[in-house]
């Protein structure tokens, strides 16, 4: 890159031959045109860019639900952007046909929940746990109700102009909570996600339950928890 100190022309844009010509600050910068570049065919690239495709979809819909947003915001480093941030944790997680059940949809929590089992119909879904209990580190005083926001991921598409993954975010109905009893919550499945679900042959629920006080102001997420829904 080259500066004209001194410009006899005037304010230069445009290319001339290999050299190419911008404004900076008002000063006329001289480039050389970048020499043409073509995308490497190997498999090992293709790789790379279907895990980083599947990586940013996840990253954009954790992204789009505002209490995940909130939460990670608060942990996710200044110098980064959330989205960037999410990329990069979510890429160790996929592969070009399947998302590991390690996923984190929060950060790691001391709050821990126990999954009983989970029913899925064509507009519903049931997820059920078991009692919380004490070692839970819910305080049901303070923690007067709680919902499960979950990502549902999907892959292996049925046909070939879906794409390798889709990711369908979705909250329960909001229920009290009592450490002693176990726990249900139901998601109602839009007939858009309906369809969506009935497009791919693996899907995956990631799940965090996320308590509130009586202000329905948040207090704690446990860690995520998995469960194949296929």
């Amino acid at each position: 890159m080259a500066e004209l100190k001194k410009p006899l022309f005037g304010n230069i844009k445009g290319s001339f031959g290999n050299a190419v010509f911008r404004q900076r600050n008002g000063k006329n910068i001289l480039v050389q045109k970048p020499a043409s570049y073509t995308l490497p065919e190997t498999e090992d690239y293709q790789v790379r860019t279907t895990k980083f495709r599947m990586s940013a979809k996840i990253s954009s819909v954790i992204n789009s639900v505002d209490t995940l947003k909130q939460i990670w915001n608060d942990v996710k480093p200044k110098n980064q952007s959330l989205y960037n941030h999410l990329i990069s944790l979510a890429y160790p997680y996929v592969t070009v046909d399947s998302v590991n059940s390690s996923l984190k949809i929060v950060p790691d929590s001391k709050v821990g929940v126990r999954l009983n089992n989970v029913n899925l119909l064509q507009d519903k879904l049931t997820v059920n746990l078991l009692p919380l209990t004490v070692a839970s580190m819910i305080d049901p005083v303070k923690e007067k109700n709680g919902e499960l926001i979950s990502l549902i991921t999907l892959v292996n598409p049925i046909g070939n102009e879906l794409p390798d993954l889709d990711v369908v975010a979705v909250k329960s109905n909001l229920v009290p909570i009592n450490l002693d009893s176990a726990l249900s919550f139901e998601f109602i499945i839009s007939t858009t996600n309906q369809m969506k679900l009935s497009s791919y042959q693996n899907k995956s629920l990631f799940s965090s339950l996320i308590t509130y006080d009586e202000n329905f102001d948040m207090v704690h997420y446990s860690n995520t928890f998995f469960a194949d829904l296929s």
